[in-house]
């Protein structure tokens, strides 16, 4: 199983290298992600954009990825656990 095609938003990612590849400054497109509703910071939008393309290289083991997926089902199915602050 690869990671990268089980990311959420992936189409906000290809946003962020599309205004990359376009040689954008970082600060720039993290005031635009602000701006369309996902606070980010010039770091942010280092750090995504590096940490994907990352992600394609290394086929991660079925278990592993399956132990990955029951541990956070297990935080979301917890009742004891404090509920997040809504905004």
């Amino acid at each position: 199983m690869y990671l990268k095609e089980h990311i959420v938003r992936v189409e906000n990612i290809k946003t962020l290298q599309a205004l990359d590849a376009a040689k954008i400054d970082h600060k720039v497109i993290a005031v635009f992600m602000t701006c369309e509703g996902i606070p980010l910071q010039a770091c942010d939008v280092s750090a995504i954009i590096n940490s994907y393309d990352a992600l394609g290289c290394k086929k991660a083991p079925s278990k592993k990825a399956r132990a990955l997926i029951n541990a956070k089902q297990l935080g979301e199915e917890d009742e004891s656990l404090p509920c997040p602050a809504a905004y």
